[in-house]
């Protein structure tokens, strides 16, 4: 029998909504205490024949679920609970927002591997409060595609970035704590800090120093250009 990896309870103390990842309104949605990860599933298909005594049942279309969030309204949360009332009432698509489970692990849009994933909100409710309580409320961001739950990350001044040219673009880590930090071949790779290569990438390949990445390109088709290693780059690794 092979050996397992450790598995680890995932506490919600830390949890958190996100909202403007790596922009300069980057900001926690205030006053949340409840979280809900987006469910996938299936419908099923139910077959029934005469002379059959037990109907069999198939999986039909899949189906993404939506994240949903209570907690108490906030005055002047301006660049969080105020981000969501404007995205619902633009009725526009975010990409820059993360569920934090606590605080490194998240979840997100997977753009990798469907680059027209995204989020919208569809609900935001204010609840009722008596006059010794606190006005409640409730929030759901629907999942317009794929989604990963980023759970690999490493962050380190050893770290470079090959354009590859004709080839395959690949990172390097001159201490070669790839494995060990357990990045995986099919993994989604977000690379953050870099000059220009920030974005989301397939892992192709993995090896203790070097990750090779599918492609030249990012998941808006933004080509590598490349950096060497001085300045700390941030990697997350991810999959559903």
């Amino acid at each position: 029998m092979s050996r397992m990896a450790t598995a680890n309870f995932l506490p919600a103390a830390d949890a958190a909504l996100v909202v403007g990842y790596g922009t300069a309104n980057q900001a926690v949605v205030k006053g949340l205490n409840s979280m809900k990860l987006p469910d996938t599933s299936r419908t099923p298909i139910e077959a029934s024949e005469f002379r059959r005594d037990f109907g069999v049942q198939f999986n039909g279309e899949g189906k993404y679920g939506s994240m949903q969030f209570s907690g108490y309204m906030m005055a002047g949360d301006t660049f969080g609970q105020g981000v969501l009332r404007a995205a619902l009432k633009a009725n526009s698509k975010l990409t820059d927002v993360r569920a934090y489970l606590n605080l490194l692990d998240f979840y997100t849009c997977d753009l990798a591997k469907d680059a027209t994933s995204g989020f919208q909100v569809s609900n935001v409710s204010p609840g009722e409060a008596n006059k010794n309580g606190l006005f409640p409320i409730t929030v759901e961001l629907l999942c317009n595609g794929d989604g990963a739950y980023f759970m690999t990350h490493l962050t380190a001044s050893t770290i470079a970035i090959v354009s590859g040219g004709a080839g395959d673009a690949t990172i390097t880590d001159s201490a070669s704590g790839f494995v060990t930090a357990g990045f995986e071949a099919g993994q989604t790779l977000i690379i953050e800090g870099s000059t220009a290569d920030d974005g989301q990438y397939l892992i192709k390949t993995v090896a203790a120093g070097t990750l090779t990445l599918e492609g030249t390109a990012d998941h808006a088709g933004n080509a590598i250009t490349g950096e060497v290693a001085g300045d700390a780059i941030t990697l997350h690794g991810g999959r559903f």
